[in-house]
């Protein structure tokens, strides 16, 4: 990194590299290395964490220590996505060009992992983690990356090469923790390994579907149903007189919940019924499970969003607990809106999965439909990754979102379980020039950019980057 600076750790293990602005500090033995940038009024400080410890394990077991304690440790910790990590490269070839895999992401000589996830700072805002795990010279290095959901993007690249830019001063003396027991994940197979991905991939890949089902909650909120959330927006400005609460349920409804006092609309009452009648910017998420069609709509305006929800991924497909008297209702919450993007992905149920690519990529006309309506026949050459996420229950989500002068076009996923997510378009057959329907892999951390991407775009009235 050109101007960058390079800086030791507390007990001299490890040193980095931190480029202008960005500046380190010494703050306990346990804290190797810290980074912070300089703070701004009223915005969460981006700043980076690596912590180390001698270990004699897997780069496996290691992250699943990491994954455990992120859960465990933090408030409200949500694990958004597990995946590799190239922290060295493999060398450009003769040609020059950089040795690519499936993907077209450069291949790792050193291979390591990134785990993704948000939970709740002490500030009491929601906020983005990343951290980058690798194992250096018989160490344990965890490099952990912290900043607001909506600044994620700005940061990327800076986190990204600090975290590359870290090395051992020396090896480790053989103190090390060893990769047993307390490293067993939570939940998923039995022996907790993925065995499909571990195939595909062609390394040992661990099992993080336990993480997924855990992750797709969106929190405690106010049951309301469809009509009274209708009726509320009705009786923005209104007073109502005595004789208007006669055998009307739906005003009993919103009397009892506190949101009708005195015949008027009580001071939360009248704050989400503005949202509901003047939101300038709307989001909408569609979901389809067998015959029933779900909804997550939001509302935002100013810095809050009022959301209002049908049962998500986790309720219609694995049978999580909803409402237990009336599975019709509503879970109505005020959040703010930097919010929004990650309680819209944990109603979807974009959690950690190894998202496996599936052949073929291009489908025959119909077949999405006619597997969308319920069984189909598999595709024809299908892989085993194909396989698996054809069998899988599919939960069909849509994307939609409209500001002031911005609209956005729908985008489709399939959420096909413990595989992840699949965007669902139209890619053209290089053979006949034609488009044909097509779903491609799509990474949980992708899905929550690209819905904080989708906000911003018609908050602020500019085009979408993350199509």
């Amino acid at each position: 990194m050109e101007t960058a600076v390079r800086h030791e750790g507390f007990q001299r293990i490890l040193s980095f590299e931190l480029p202008a602005p960005w500046s380190a500090q010494q703050l306990r033995p346990e804290v190797e290395l810290f980074g912070t940038m300089p703070p701004v009024d009223g915005e969460f400080t981006p700043n980076i964490v690596v912590t180390v410890n001698a270990y004699s394990g897997t780069l496996q077991d290691f992250c699943r220590r990491a994954v455990a304690g992120i859960v465990a440790s933090l408030t409200e910790g949500r694990v958004v996505d597990v995946d590799g990590w190239a922290y060295r490269t493999e060398l450009p070839d003769g040609d020059g060009g950089l040795p690519v895999d499936e993907r077209g992401l450069p291949l790792a000589q050193h291979a390591g992992r990134v785990v993704e996830y948000t939970h709740r700072a002490p500030v009491g805002r929601t906020v983005s983690g990343v951290d980058y795990l690798v194992v250096l010279d018989g160490w344990a290095v965890q490099v952990s990356t912290t900043t607001a959901l909506q600044t994620r993007h700005l940061f990327e690249e800076d986190f990204l090469a600090i975290a590359r830019s870290v090395t051992a001063l020396h090896a480790a003396d053989g103190r090390a923790i060893p990769s047993t027991g307390d490293a067993a994940p939570q939940g998923g197979s039995d022996s907790g390994i993925d065995a499909v991905a571990t195939r595909a991939r062609g390394a040992e890949s661990e099992d993080y579907s336990f993480y997924q089902a855990a992750g797709s909650w969106i929190g405690e909120g106010t049951w309301m149903s469809g009509a009274a959330i209708a009726r509320m927006g009705e009786l923005e400005d209104s007073v109502l007189g005595r004789l208007s609460f006669g055998g009307d349920p739906v005003l009993d409804e919103l009397r009892d919940l506190g949101v009708l006092e005195g015949g008027r609309l009580s001071e939360i009452g009248d704050v989400m019924a503005t949202a509901l009648n003047n939101a300038p910017t709307r989001l909408r998420l569609t979901g389809r499970f067998l015959d029933a069609e779900t909804t997550l709509q939001a509302f935002a305006i100013g810095d809050m969003a009022l959301v209002a929800a049908e049962q998500g991924y986790g309720p219609r497909v694995l049978n999580q607990p909803w409402n237990p008297d009336d599975p019709s209702l509503f879970n109505v919450q005020l959040i703010p809106l930097s919010e929004l993007s990650s309680c819209a992905s944990r109603w979807a149920g974009a959690g950690p999965a190894w998202n496996l690519h599936v052949a073929p990529v291009l489908l025959e006309t119909g077949q999405l439909d006619e597997r969308f309506a319920g069984e189909a026949p598999l595709p024809t050459g299908a892989n085993e990754a194909m396989e698996q996420v054809w069998n899988q229950p599919w939960f069909i989500w849509q994307i939609e979102a409209e500001g002031e002068t911005t609209e956005i076009e729908p985008m489709t996923y399939v959420n096909a379980g413990v595989r992840g997510n699949y965007r669902i378009g139209l890619m053209e057959d290089p053979g006949t020039g034609v488009d044909q329907p097509a779903m491609w892999a799509t990474d949980s951390s992708y899905i929550l950019r690209q819905l904080e991407d989708v906000l911003q775009a018609v908050v602020f009235g500019r085009d979408v980057q993350l199509g």
